[in-house]
Formats: C-alpha cells, sequence, structure tokens
C-alpha cells in the first residue's frame, strides 16, 4: 500500500481525515492509522475511499495493490 497516495489524494481534494473517517464509519483515529500504513483497509474501505477520492482502476492498483493486479 502506498499510504503517502491517498494521503495526497486526499489532501488535494481539500478532504479531512475526520470526513474521510465519517465516511467510512470508523473513528479519526483509526483512518489516521489506515492512512499511515499502520492498519490495512478493509476490502469494502478500499471501495469507499475510491469512490470518494476518485481513484482510477490503475491507481487503485497502485494505491492499494502496489501494482500486483493483473489488469490491462
Amino acid at each position: 500500500m502506498k499510504p503517502l497516495e491517498i494521503k495526497g489524494a486526499r489532501t488535494r481534494l481539500g478532504l479531512s481525515q475526520k470526513y474521510m473517517a465519517e465516511q467510512l464509519n470508523i473513528t479519526e483515529t483509526s483512518y489516521g492509522k489506515k492512512e499511515r500504513g499502520i492498519v490495512r483497509f478493509t476490502d469494502q474501505e478500499k471501495v469507499i475511499v475510491t469512490r470518494v477520492l476518485g481513484f482510477t482502476a490503475a491507481q487503485v492498483n497502485d494505491f492499494f495493490f502496489d501494482g500486483m493486479l493483473p489488469i490491462g
């Protein structure tokens, strides 16, 4: 996982960690740990983060799976 890319995308959109935590229905502290790579995002959380931050399939593969998914 590339936590700095996720943080960068969030901050470019002007979104706070608190806002992201609310979208995931978790605490801000829990979200911060996920964004720093201490705790992994669940698959459902990845879907929500992708939707909120507007990631492309290539970005999802790169940011969450380190480019290991076999996509075109």
